[in-house]
């Protein structure tokens, strides 16, 4: 029984954390499912997982923050039910960590998350060719590719596969597959399929979030990689078409009209903490209470904070902000103790870069989008946190033999 529970959690950890970027209806039966099997599982048998428990405490803490603020916020039913959604997502991380056990089962699953995303990606690459380049509605640097999603929530998602394929590509011995030179290049092929699509969402937060990412897992683990990240981002800046980086270059744009629109929205946020600084006004219809301090004027403007930090403060309140990074700093520490005893175990020290990696871009691109909140972008981002932790486990257990 406990064999077979343990391989359906492995395939609903795939349906919750890999089907987000095409269905978030499929995403939330995975979750759903998540939820009830690993309750299953831990009564069957508890004594053969464990989990820091210092993170389930910060994880509570955060929660109870959450509850509190719910609790006292205008509109408590909806504040619950918004909260209690994202909290569920929680269960990505917290299943991968107990229940990723061999190695075999994460190859399985990153087999399983390379082949969904290059099949979604070719999907959206051959659309984007019959619908766009016979006439194109736009210009490439206003172009969002969103036949999936939203195309923030879509750029943030394929920055956050990026980071899971590009470090196995330079990874000396593929983990993935028997035949490594032929591993790599087809890692490679598919690596581009969705970097291709990646920059046609034109999302400027996750392409700094991606850059931030890459250079962290370079500074960690290859500097040869980082010279090249270097010299290519410089010669795309330099050389490359004007509407090829244009919108990239608008990032530093305090005018851009998005750039604004973002800055009015924060300081319309601080104004609202301002009047709730200790526990917010709850996960409530944000729009509403944007309405109470401006009238919107812009497009999107009032519909969230478009910056992680802004948004738990005016949810949570500061006491919401500090459980928030207390967990993740905890996190953070965790995935860099986990890089430092691994650093001779190449693969699982790869593992280790990659979480951490994946904080750094979750952290970089928070700055300017709501994405911590974003369940599709959530789902995929705790598995990648998770890869610390799951390199841990094996190496505690023996599982990974190799180097």
């Amino acid at each position: 029984m406990i064999r077979y529970t343990d391989a359906l959690i492995m395939v609903f950890i795939g349906l919750a954390a890999f089907t987000s970027q095409w269905s978030i209806a499929a995403s939330s039966i995975g979750i759903g499912g998540l939820i009830l099997l690993t309750a299953f599982r831990l009564i069957l048998k508890r004594s053969d997982v464990t989990l820091d428990k210092n993170i389930l405490i910060l994880f509570a803490v955060y929660l109870v923050m959450q509850v509190i603020s719910s609790a006292i916020s205008n509109d408590p039913a909806d504040s619950f039910d918004n909260m209690s959604r994202k909290a569920s997502i929680y269960i990505v991380f917290i299943a991968a960590v107990l229940f990723i056990r061999e190695p075999q089962q994460l190859k399985k699953l990153l087999i399983a998350l390379l082949f969904f995303t290059a099949l979604i990606s070719v999907i959206e690459l051959v659309r984007f060719a019959i619908d766009y380049i016979p006439n194109p509605p736009v210009s490439l640097s206003e172009y969002r590719l969103q036949y999936f999603g939203f195309p923030l929530t879509n750029g943030a998602i394929k920055m956050m596969i990026l980071l899971v394929l590009i470090p196995l590509i330079f990874t000396k011995k593929n983990f993935l597959f028997e035949d490594s030179k032929l591993g790599k290049l087809l890692l490679g092929l598919i690596s581009l399929l969705i970097l291709a699509t990646f920059y046609l969402t034109n999302a400027r937060n996750a392409v700094l979030g991606l850059f931030t990412g890459l250079l962290i897992y370079g500074l960690l683990k290859n500097r040869y990689f980082l010279a090249g990240l270097i010299l290519i981002t410089l010669g795309f800046l330099l050389l490359a078409p004007l509407p090829l980086k244009e919108r990239i270059l608008s990032i530093g744009d305090i005018n851009h009209p998005s750039n604004h629109t973002r800055i009015v929205m924060w300081e319309t946020g601080l104004k609202i903490f301002k009047d709730h600084p200790l526990l917010g006004v709850g996960d409530v219809d944000i729009n509403k209470v944007y309405r109470q301090y401006k009238t919107p004027e812009f497009h999107g403007e009032g519909s969230h904070m478009h910056s992680n930090f802004v948004q738990i403060l005016v949810n949570y309140g500061i006491f919401g902000l500090a459980a928030w990074l207390t967990l993740m700093l905890y996190i953070f520490y965790r995935q860099c103790r986990v890089y430092a005893v691994t650093k001779n175990k190449k693969i699982l020290n790869t593992l280790a870069v990659i979480s951490i990696s994946s904080m750094a871009a979750l952290m970089v691109s928070g700055l300017t989008e709501w994405n911590f909140g974003d369940a599709e972008f959530a789902a995929v981002m705790w598995f990648n946190l998770s890869l610390a932790f799951v390199a841990s486990g094996f190496m505690k257990r023996g599982e990974y033999a190799g180097n």
